[in-house]
């Protein structure tokens, strides 16, 4: 007989994906049973671990829940051996998470839902129940960018589609939440790992316990320094995090306080020169291999340039991705009245930092290839301060900095165009308050009202190009000369301003919410909830781009000299190598003053079969706000800032889903039919398209663990996906072809042995082919991942493990600039990083 509902002890709400309440029902399991024997205290806890607490619908656990619904903890996160946050997200069921960027800068997505440009879109992040940014694809401040998973996290939890579309703002497809311990049981660990064949130290802490009877604490946190998973030449992934929280019970209920601080710097890796060796398999190029090696360098960290005021700024291309956030939050949870519950959660954050990075750009004709070619290519299109050619007879090339400095030079060449911005403002403020009130005959009602407050405040600093080597030890730049000695290319510096924007944008977000929860008979539970969200956009872009007319001293000799330094040569491009705009006059504009709303809803209900057997189904519709990248589509905003007809300012998603769960003790297996179309407005910054589509994919999620005894056990998940491009704007050709990067299946399979004081296994993540354009010309093909793990407990309390990530060292990329190539070709591919190593130290005290 189904009692979940009613239960006063694990009554407070869960909404909106809001973990704290599930700890506040935790927290009163605890001291409602504190004078209870330990017996039953182990069995309260086992009911709580169940409990769904990420966008669902309150005090149902995973059994029940109308919802898919995953989640694993620190001990399983060991078994993938992962390198990143995203590589943690990438084994939950029906999610594609793309962490070839390193440790930041991810491509996620899920259930077949499109990833046409970058971040995570459809779906948002939470830490604790509340989004980490509200929109998850903001340009270069993707969501992962400003969380790291250590051993604060208690688990991972994901709801995929259903209930997300109302229990939540901005995620349609679903929420993946990592939610933090809070020391309810005392105790705590202190390690360090290393790596075994890249250079990187880290240190993990964690530790919790009770202050008194009524008060608990946690903290939590790691540092680390080094040079990362590929060869960079200096150190370029350095920081670290804390996390803090303390929780007060009381009689009616609980408070909990929370801080966090995270200062890191990771090294990001762009697209790089990847060898097309036949269509669906691809390596290295000579001197350098993309998946081991970068194109970031000792010789070309420090550059100088402009910000989009146009004042002299030093930037440190060591940074990498540098994520700077400071948190504080609180939450309450009260039975203000008999069966009345109050939950209201908080959270302020300060975000800054900035993202910089070399890309491989070709600008038309200067793709990688040998320096002589690229040479040849730049004199035939340049023209001096007067408008005539240069003499192209012939061009030297040679090495303009680094030990070798003067050295003719013929490898190959790349032109880097240096993706550079500076975090102004990502902070936000969130709160979420709501009420639930539970009748006695089953029913259950909740009503809130969300409030967020997004920054979006981005400076596109001038882009340099520099023409350099490629070279996995340390790019050097290249100088460039015509026949008659003229610099074409000074010092590796082709042109200092290839654009400059300044974002200075913010979006307020309002969203009453209502959901009826009711039982019938002993078997059936159902909700219906809704959602209004209203978004009020304001602020402004202002493009300096390629214009100005002032002649810059970039070397600082004293001479204003060469196609670098003369505001009036031109490159062929429209702009010439001293194009700084020093002032805002002449500055484009384009001013954003808009409101707009969207209504979600969700149907959803469960039929309990058995205790071990539950059948489900829901139908969602969601909508997603426009943010940034709107305003890099035409047509989309009036001179005034208000929108046109083009858009209605929202993206929606319906979703319709039935599954299956069966669990047992030794057997847990779920199964999940959905249906998914996707409108889809973006802007993509690499290639400049732009596209107005809608997508629908048709897929089977399945999800299992089997204990056969004897220590072996065998778990994971399957996603099956059928997704096409429906509707095409601008494009009518696409339609009826697969999304870029969309594989028919990829799945996680992990077998693990237990014996005597060891642990061993393997997690194989996989994937059928799939194209990496949308003309679904060039592919990538299937191929599986295997990441090793084993762990030696040399006592109850002292561990020492390996993990190995990508033993294989498969080459694998997840996307491409080109969309068609031949084998011999070179192209532009981020690959997923090759074979890496580490060993950790663990010592737990209870």
């Amino acid at each position: 007989m189904h009692t979940t509902f009613n239960k006063s002890a694990l009554g407070i709400a869960v909404l909106l994906g809001l973990n704290g309440a599930a700890l506040a029902q935790d927290s009163l399991v605890q001291k409602n049973l504190s004078q209870e024997n330990s017996s039953q205290e182990k069995k309260a806890k086992e009911t709580y671990e169940q409990i769904v607490v990420t966008a669902s619908p309150a005090g149902v656990s995973a059994q029940e829940a109308s919802v898919s619904v995953s989640s694993f903890d620190e001990e399983e996160v060991m078994k993938l051996a992962p390198r990143s946050t995203a590589e943690v997200f990438r084994a939950l069921p029906g999610i594609r998470a793309e962490s070839s960027g390193g440790g930041g800068n991810a491509n996620i997505t899920i259930r077949g839902i499109p990833l046409a440009t970058g971040g995570s879109k459809f779906m948002q992040i939470h830490e604790d129940g509340l989004p980490v940014l509200e929109y998850g694809d903001i340009n270069f401040g993707n969501a992962d960018n400003f969380l790291r998973y250590d051993w604060s996290v208690e688990r991972v939890e994901s709801v995929r589609g259903g209930s997300a579309s109302t229990f939540a703002s901005n995620s349609p497809g679903g929420v993946i939440n990592m939610i933090s311990a809070t020391g309810e049981q005392g105790g705590g660990a202190i390690g360090t790992s290393f790596g075994l064949d890249y250079e990187e130290f880290r240190l993990d802490f964690a530790y919790g316990g009770e202050v008194n009877d009524d008060l608990y604490f946690h903290i939590g946190g790691f540092a680390r320094g080094g040079e990362g998973v590929r060869d960079t030449g200096y150190n370029g992934d350095q920081g670290g995090q804390v996390k803090i929280n303390f929780t007060q019970l009381l009689e009616n209920g609980h408070l909990r306080f929370y801080f966090k601080h995270l200062d890191d710097r990771v090294t990001t890796y762009l697209p790089a020169p990847v060898l097309v060796k036949g269509n669906g398999s691809y390596g290295a190029v000579d001197n350098f291999d993309a998946s081991s090696q970068t194109l970031h360098s000792a010789y070309t960290t420090n550059v100088s340039t402009f910000d989009s005021f146009g004042n002299p700024v030093n930037r440190d291309l060591t940074d990498g991705i540098e994520s700077e956030v400071t948190s504080f939050g609180f939450e309450a949870d009260l039975e203000v009245a008999e069966d009345l519950y109050l939950l209201n959660k908080f959270r302020t954050s300060d975000v800054g930092g900035g993202f910089v990075s070399p890309f491989t750009d070709t600008f038309g004709a200067y793709g990688p290839q040998s320096a002589s070619s690229m040479a040849t290519a730049i004199c035939a299109s340049a023209l001096d301060g007067d408008g005539n050619a240069f003499n192209c007879d012939s061009t030297s090339v040679t090495l303009a900095n680094g030990p070798n400095a003067g050295e003719e030079y013929n490898g190959l060449a790349f032109l880097n165009l240096l993706f550079d911005t500076t975090y102004n403002d990502l902070g936000n403020m969130i709160n979420d308050l709501s009420l639930r009130k539970e009748y006695a005959n089953g029913v259950t009602l909740t009503a809130g009202y969300y409030y967020s407050k997004q920054d979006i405040a981005i400076s596109w600093n001038s882009w340099n190009t520099f023409i350099q080597t490629v070279d996995g030890t340390n790019s050097q730049y290249l100088h460039i000369e015509d026949a008659d000695g003229t610099a074409l290319v000074d010092q590796g510096l082709w042109a200092p301003s290839f654009l400059s924007w300044e974002w200075d944008l913010n979006y307020t977000t309002t969203a009453p919410y209502i959901n009826v929860g009711f039982e019938v008979g002993d078997n059936w539970l159902f909700d219906v909830s809704a959602r209004r969200d209203t978004v009020q956009a304001n602020g402004e872009l202002i493009n300096s781009c390629c214009g100005g007319n002032t002649d810059v001293d970039i070397n600082g000799d004293g001479v204003i000299s060469g196609n670098t330094e003369d505001a009036s040569a031109s490159n062929g491009f429209g702009f010439g190598g001293g194009v700084i705009r020093l002032n805002r006059a002449n500055a484009t504009s384009q001013i954003v003053d808009y409101e707009a709303s969207n209504t979600s809803f969700s149907l959803g209900g469960s039929y309990l079969y058995s205790d071990s057997v539950t059948f489900f189904g829901r139908y969602s519709e969601g909508g997603r706000a426009l943010a940034d990248r709107l305003l890099q589509i035409a047509g989309t905003l009036n001179a005034d800032g208000s929108l046109t007809s083009t858009t209605s300012g929202f993206d929606e998603t319906e979703q319709l889903e039935f599954g299956v769960k069966y669990g047992t003790r030794d057997f847990k297996f779920n199964a999940t039919l959905f249906n998914t179309v996707t409108q889809d407005t973006q802007a993509e910054v690499t290639s400049g398209l732009t596209f107005i589509r809608e997508y629908e994919a048709t897929g089977l999620e399945l999800e299992s663990k089997y204990d056969f005894g004897n220590g072996f056990t065998m778990s994971g998940n399957a996603t099956w996906t059928d997704a096409e491009i429906s509707e095409d704007k601008f494009n009518p050709a696409l339609v009826g072809k697969t999304p870029r990067r969309q594989a028919d299946f990829i799945y996680t399979v992990i077998p693990q042995y237990d014996f005597e004081n060891f642990s061993i296994g393997a997690s194989l993540q996989g994937s059928t082919e799939y194209y990496v354009q949308d003309s679904n010309e060039l592919k990538q093909d299937a191929y599986v991942v295997a990441n090793l793990f084993a762990t030696w407990y040399v006592s109850d309390q002292f561990s020492v493990s390996l993990n190995v990530n990508n033993a294989t060292d498969e080459f694998v990329i997840t996307e491409s600039e080109e969309s068609a190539a031949s084998a011999g070709d070179i192209i532009r591919a981020r690959p997923i990083s090759g074979r890496t190593s580490s060993i950790q130290l663990k010592y737990a005290f209870y």
